[in-house]
């Protein structure tokens, strides 16, 4: 099993600053160019099925690097994005200290996901597709968190 990890292409909303959590936001105009650029480059890669997380934004960007591949794609919950709670649509830079460390610290009163929560998921669909997919060349389409994850697991 090979295993190919993607973050998502650039949202609009990523090129503002604002923090997306679990809404479904398009890719930016640019970022579709240069997505599509990067599917030419990864065309000769042996692709088998392509996971991806069920927001939109993961969704376009695998269907664009599904571009030359023309496999299977699976959309799987455990790689939705952590939940930013009561900061969704906001502009990090524009948040005061205090919210800040509270958005770091995942109080539970500002309706955050705990990393735990991320990690464990993960976890879960690492776990899983190793055993499902063993003997298949993957890639994985997901956010900035999953993919660390993802990344410090294979």
């Amino acid at each position: 099993m090979k295993i190919h990890i993607m973050r998502h292409a650039t949202t609009r909303w990523n090129e503002l600053g604002i923090t997306q959590g679990h809404t479904h936001n398009r890719l930016s105009k640019k970022s579709i160019e240069l997505t599509n650029k990067l599917a030419l480059d990864f065309k000769n890669t042996n692709i088998d099925l392509i996971i991806t997380s069920p927001l939109m934004r993961s969704v376009e960007t695998s269907n664009i690097m599904n571009k030359y591949q023309s496999v299977k794609v699976i959309k799987d919950d455990r790689l939705i994005d952590i939940d930013q709670g009561i900061f969704t649509r906001t502009k990090f830079h524009k948040l005061s200290e205090e919210k800040k460390q509270m958005r770091l610290n995942r109080v539970p009163e500002a309706k955050l996901e705990p990393y735990q929560s991320v990690y464990n998921r993960t976890l879960d669909f690492y776990l899983d597709i190793k055993e499902k997919y063993k003997n298949l060349n993957l890639l994985i389409v997901t956010h900035t968190i999953n993919a660390s994850i993802l990344e410090l697991l294979i």
